[in-house]
């Protein structure tokens, strides 16, 4: 590891971590779901976190500044993945039961300890340069496009959830909006929370 300097090597193991349990988790799904993984809000926000690890790495190993899009793509899948930590403790698992959410085959990996690192890389690990607050605003961006794109898809009934309130036919109007305004203040609450901190410690650092 000496092409690594020792103020990148935290942020490069935590971003290998990421990797291989993404991978694994990965893996998993596509033998669980098949074709059928990418409806899945989870799914995609690890995939794009194992994108994004990948992406430190090589930015780490090259010596390389992370671009702006890669903050972004980050911000996204950090904010995403809380979502789904959120979602699965406070609304799923009540119902379906802590075991299925947290501790059965890879959701750990899915549902607590990706959410976890990466928050971590993004936050107190990455040396990044200061983004314009409208960052905020693209978590926000990518799951409403998720749930739209998902919603048109169960209207045509070429999907099927896979959440409650996506499913057009069981649920009422009032529901889906609402759920939808529920998960848009949720990304952009976060996504706030996630720049001020990230930002304030780099300027106090500074």
């Amino acid at each position: 590891m000496n092409r690594i300097k020792k103020e990148d090597r935290a942020v490069f193991y935590v971003n290998l971590i990421l990797v291989i349990l993404e991978t694994v988790a990965f893996a998993h799904d596509i033998y669980a779901f098949r074709f059928g993984l990418f409806e899945w809000y989870t799914v995609d926000s690890n995939v794009l976190q194992l994108v994004v690890s990948v992406w430190v790495i090589y930015c780490v190993l090259r010596n390389k500044q992370f671009p702006k899009i890669l903050t972004v793509a980050h911000f996204i899948s950090a904010v995403g993945l809380t979502v789904t930590f959120l979602i699965a403790a406070f609304v799923l698992a009540p119902e379906g039961g802590i075991a299925y959410y947290f501790l059965n085959d890879v959701a750990p990996i899915n549902h607590f300890i990706g959410p976890l690192l990466s928050v971590i890389s993004l936050l107190f690990l990455e040396k990044t340069e200061r983004l314009s607050l409208s960052t905020i605003i693209w978590p926000a961006v990518a799951s409403l496009t998720y749930g739209a794109i998902a919603l048109v898809l169960n209207a045509v009934r070429i999907m099927d959830g896979p959440y409650f309130f996506l499913k057009v036919y069981e649920q009422s109007a009032g529901v889906i909006i609402l759920w939808f305004a529920i998960i848009a203040v949720l990304c952009l609450g976060l996504a706030l929370l996630y720049y001020k901190i990230k930002w304030r410690k780099r300027e106090v650092n500074q």
